[in-house]
Order: C-alpha cells, then structure tokens, then sequence
C-alpha cells in the first residue's frame, strides 16, 4: 500500500490540510471547520508512512508560522494534525495485521487528544506566558454574565438561584470530564470521515467500524476499581490534592464509556430480535431499560466488558 502512495498524492492532502486551517483561521464563519483538519493528515498517516506523516507535519507547521503566526503553527500542528497522524498510523497498522481491532484508532485518538491538549495548553503557558485556561474561564464567565442578564431584563428571576461563580466553578470542576469528551468525540469524527473518503476513492479498503460492535478496550472494570483505591489511599495520606473532584471526573467518566457499551449492546440484541422477530424479548428488555435507564445501561456495559455478551472480543486488546 505505502509503495504506491506518491509524494504528489501526499503534497495534494496537506494542501487540502493546509487549506482547511488556514481558513478557519481568516474566515470566522468557517471556524466550525477546525473539526475537519485533522482528517487529511488521519489519510495520510493510513495510505503511507512515518516519513511521510512526519514530513507533512514540518511543513504545516512552518506554513503556518507565515501564513498566521507561530501560536496558531503550533496549536494546530500539536492538537489537530499530531491527533490525525497518530489516528491514521493505528488504522494502517490494523489494516497490516487483519483489522482486528476496528475502534482501536478511536481509543488512541482519544488517548491522543488529551495529551496533546495538556502539551500545547503547558507550551502557551510557558513559553508564550498565555495561560490558555484562564482566558477559557474569563470567556465563560462574560458569557454566562451576559446569559444572566438577559434572563434578568425577560422578567425571569435569578437573582436567588444561579450565580456566575457557581457556574464557573461547576465547570473547572468538570475539566477533565470535559477533555476527555473533547477527545472521543474528535477521535471518532475524525476516524469516520477518513474511512468514509478512503471508501468513496477506494484507495484503502479499511471496513468502516459499526457502533453495536463497539466495546471499551482491557479490563475497565479492574482499571476503574483500581484508579479509585489508589485515589483513596493518597487521600488517606493527607495530601492535599482534591481526590473528591478526581473520584467525581473518574467516576463521570466511567459512567460515559460504560453507558456508550451498554447502547452498543442493546442496539445489538435489538437488532438481532427485530430480525427474528422476538417481540417479547424487546418488550422486556425494554421495559427493564426504562425502569432503570441510565444507570442500567451503564451497569449492563460494565457487565459486558467483563462477560462479553456479544463476543466481539474474539482476543483481548491492551
């Protein structure tokens, strides 16, 4: 596959990136495009290889740096075109060893993501003395004034209820919660698109991955146990580092994946009854899941990560 790809066929998708960056950054209206930029670069990292991933790199970052400034360079060649690259480079991966592993790609985009997120908002912060956070929370803050506001001068009255500070602090409480959907949802847009084109130009033949088959990867049962008792034993050290607010994120953010699991798998069985015309199973189960709702979805994706109802873990992934 990678033999095949040509320098020009790559130069043709950076541009594509290239582009796509450099309008979000002069046309405000097309800012909501800044999803799409790591797309191109997801392409490249799946139709050729390392040297041509990092190459396309270097030269949109130096682009950038003339085309708008070096902050810009450096946000989106770390968050959008490092995401992309490291997306791409898994799917060809899958595709070497048989595609086994479909949502692979998603789980280290996700992975990806954040730590990218993390590196660009400590390099603002260090190197250009921008803290990226508090300039987050001020634009929270003026937004939620003004949002108050209007709802004050439309007769509603607020004055006992919502305040601003309560808002903003709700919302740094839920900043990794937050980064970590910012994450997933990056990683499977981005991976959907990309196996979306590659289909239509039948340039790869990468298997487009459905959402009843999606299962959360290792043990997050054990990883989930295992994060609140070391979260428990540094609280019980004394050390100050706000262990109610990580137990609340991890717990949050448990609860998210295991209840996309649960979806998964009752969009499978679902299916299948329909299929077999089994109305009395869907009519129980979901008379069960409207009983319980949320929280029984989410215990019924906890329950297959462990027993694998479906059996689409046909081997354990790390």
């Amino acid at each position: 596959m990678n033999d095949k790809v040509k320098l020009s066929q790559v130069s043709m998708i950076v541009t594509l990136g290239i582009l796509l960056a450099l309008i979000t950054a002069y046309v405000p209206i097309f800012a909501v495009l800044s999803f799409l930029i790591p797309v191109p670069y997801a392409i490249i990292g799946t139709i050729s290889n390392n040297k041509y991933s990092i190459l396309s790199l270097i030269i949109t970052f130096l682009i950038l740096i003339f085309g708008v400034d070096i902050t810009y360079a450096v946000s989106i060649s770390i968050m959008s075109v490092l995401p992309g690259i490291v997306i791409g480079s898994i799917a060809r991966k899958n595709i070497k060893e048989g595609q086994e592993n479909k949502f692979e790609p998603i789980y280290a985009g996700t992975i990806i993501v954040i730590i990218s997120t993390i590196i660009f908002y400590t390099i603002a912060n260090v190197v250009f003395k921008t803290n990226l956070l508090d300039n987050f929370m001020n634009g929270m803050k003026e937004a939620v004034s003004v949002q108050l506001q209007i709802l004050g001068d439309a007769g509603v009255d607020v004055s006992s209820g919502l305040k601003v500070e309560d808002v903003i602090t709700f919302a740094q409480n839920l900043l990794p919660t937050m980064l970590f959907l910012q994450g997933i949802v990056l990683a499977f847009v981005t991976y959907y698109i990309e196996v979306f084109i590659l289909k239509r130009i039948r340039m790869v033949n990468l298997e487009m991955p459905k959402f009843r088959d999606f299962y959360l990867p290792g043990n997050p049962v054990m990883v989930s146990l295992m994060l609140y008792i070391l979260v428990f034993l540094i609280d019980m050290l004394g050390l100050n580092f706000h262990g109610d607010l990580i137990i609340m994120n991890l717990q949050l953010v448990f609860n998210f994946m295991f209840m996309a699991q649960g979806i998964a798998v009752s969009v499978y069985y679902l299916r299948n009854w329909f299929k077999a015309s089994q109305i009395k199973n869907i009519f129980i189960s979901g008379l069960i899941l409207y009983i319980f709702g949320f929280m029984g979805i989410s215990f019924l994706g906890m329950l297959d990560s462990v027993i694998d109802f479906r059996k689409v873990r046909s081997y354990k992934s790390a």
